[in-house]
């Protein structure tokens, strides 16, 4: 009984994340399996690969912040992250990533860091599967591993506070 209610509220947590999009999840794992075999093809050495849904929270936030109603165009409702050993690595998939999708957006906070240290670069790509899921842009982050770290535990990391939403 007591995992059959853990099953549930895994369940309800998974769908109350993905509702609010409809067809996020075919999208999500679609360009995931994409994403990845960019790295399988072309052998480059990753440390961490993850992929996230926006929260329904984080997102009204966001619409807030920027003062509008089109969630569809939130440039970040689906983001992936790839964490490289080093440099070169990063540069050679961000080469070839671009060649492969229509990238609308980059910035390199590695070679122009953030005040507080962040370092990453982040690229918006337009949605290659439009016609099934009406998110108009995909993010991806590249990090460096030690960049990576220090933006999660060190002087760069970033604590959301969802208090003050309404």
């Amino acid at each position: 009984m007591f995992k059959l209610f853990n099953l549930l509220i895994i369940l309800n947590n998974i769908i109350t994340k993905c509702c609010y999009i409809p067809n996020v999840m075919p999208l999500m794992t679609k360009e995931s399996i994409f994403l990845n075999n960019l790295l399988i093809e072309n052998n480059l050495n990753c440390h961490l690969i993850s992929s996230r849904i926006k929260t329904f929270e984080s997102s009204i936030y966001k619409l807030n912040k920027y003062n509008t109603n089109d969630i569809y165009n939130l440039h970040d409702i689906i983001g992936f992250r790839f964490v490289f050993y080093n440099k070169l690595d990063l540069i050679k998939y961000y080469s070839i990533l671009k060649f492969e999708r229509s990238v609308m957006y980059s910035k390199n906070y590695i070679e122009n860091p953030k005040k507080n240290g962040y370092k990453s670069f982040h690229i918006r790509y337009k949605n290659p599967d439009i016609n099934n899921c009406p998110i108009k842009q995909l993010e991806c982050q590249l990090y460096i591993i030690d960049d990576y770290y220090n933006s999660i535990y060190g002087f760069s990391k970033y604590n959301k506070n969802y208090t003050l939403l309404f």
